[in-house]
């Protein structure tokens, strides 16, 4: 009770809430020390960097402090809620762009028919990602450093000077004014259906995502399409950028070790240009006695009609669990560049207006869950 009349309290609710709902608080501190170097040309100058680090994309788990809650009304339908904030402990600032709730604001219904949330919430497309790659979301060596389009899908990894947001191109990790549904699980499969509204004209700026998995004991397969003409890219109603995306991903659990793979494709089009690119990952994770892990991937990106597009990423990662709540890790990536590509590890994607021809980035981090 005393929890629950904190988190009313935090979010400003009248106290007769509390009969109605079980407000959980829960949330992850993780903070790492970083080292960061690149090269273009074989000049190093600016080229590296040290720092401590909090923010999602380079730790093990974005840190975040969250309020979420469900109320059973009876007959099989309950409601839930969900509130989160990402947040950087190196500096006590918001992620996601100084959002107050960046990484989930979101209300809905369950029933034994599935569910319905609206609101702003992970995509199909984040979660598969996240469940496919050793390294999740976050590590040194994450997928998402060239599978998740912020560099490379253009020229220098730019259309019009503005980054490109999202995973794979496919979509945003995370989608605004969005509706979303999930199937019950029925023998092991479930569905997901997603549309972000633009909020526009001519549907600009909308976000239509489909997914099916199926997990049976140590098998999970899953896929997902993408309709992209997110505004969160560029403009559409003056660059009409249209994005399709496809990516099946799979893990199979031996025991001793276990297996990612995945592979997907884009193909967008922007005021006359068509851009067309493969994605490939291979990774395995496997237990080192009780409370350790050892981690391995290999990524690459490929374009199919521009040398800025195409990359490799060869990364490794160990885990060592202290508690069920406290977990001590690090981890290593390089990334190779071909061409003009412009990826780059930990965001830094080059120098004096160069790509770097190749990136590493090493950490050392501790993550606790409360």
């Amino acid at each position: 009770m005393k929890k629950t009349l904190l988190a009313l309290a935090v979010l400003g609710l009248p106290a007769f809430a509390a009969a109605q709902s079980n407000v959980t608080i829960y949330g992850i501190g993780d903070v790492s020390l970083n080292h960061f170097s690149g090269s273009n040309g074989g000049l190093q100058s600016n080229g590296s960097v040290n720092r401590v680090d909090s923010s999602a994309g380079n730790n093990l788990a974005g840190s975040r402090l969250g309020f979420k809650g469900m109320e059973d009304l009876g007959g099989g339908l309950s409601a839930d809620f969900k509130l989160e904030m990402g947040i950087t402990l190196d500096t006590g600032r918001s992620e996601q762009g100084g959002r107050l709730f960046g990484r989930a604001a979101r209300v809905g219904l369950n029933s034994g028919y599935g569910s319905v949330h609206l609101g702003r919430q992970d995509t199909p497309a984040f979660e598969l990602l996240g469940g496919v790659d050793p390294m999740g979301v976050g590590l040194a060596g994450s997928a998402a450093n060239i599978h998740a389009g912020n560099k490379g899908l253009y020229p220098v990894g730019r259309l019009g000077g503005v980054p490109q947001q999202g995973w794979m191109g496919l979509a945003a990790f995370r989608a605004d004014n969005s509706v979303r549904y999930d199937t019950p699980t029925v023998q092991g499969f479930n569905g997901s259906v997603l549309y972000g509204v633009g909020e526009s004209t001519g549907r600009n700026g909308d976000i239509g995502i489909a997914s099916i998995s199926y997990s049976n004991g140590p098998l999970f397969v899953g896929y997902v399409h993408i309709h992209d003409n997110s505004a969160n890219v560029v403009n559409p109603a003056t660059v009409g950028y249209n994005q399709k995306s496809d990516a099946l991903g799979a893990t199979y659990d031996f025991g001793p070790v276990k297996l990612h793979g995945l592979i997907g494709s884009k193909k967008a089009h922007s005021a006359g240009f068509e851009d067309k690119g493969d994605y490939y990952l291979l990774g395995l994770s496997a237990p080192l006695g009780q409370s350790s892990q050892v981690l391995a991937s290999w990524n690459r990106s490929e374009g199919k009609n521009s040398n800025a597009n195409s990359a490799d990423q060869f990364s490794v990662a160990y885990l060592h669990s202290m508690s069920k709540r406290t977990k001590l890790y690090t981890s290593f990536a390089k990334i190779k560049n071909k061409g003009n590509a412009a990826f780059g590890v930990d965001g830094y994607d080059g120098h004096d207006g160069k790509p770097f021809d190749y990136s590493t980035l090493f950490n050392v981090g501790m993550m606790h869950a409360f």
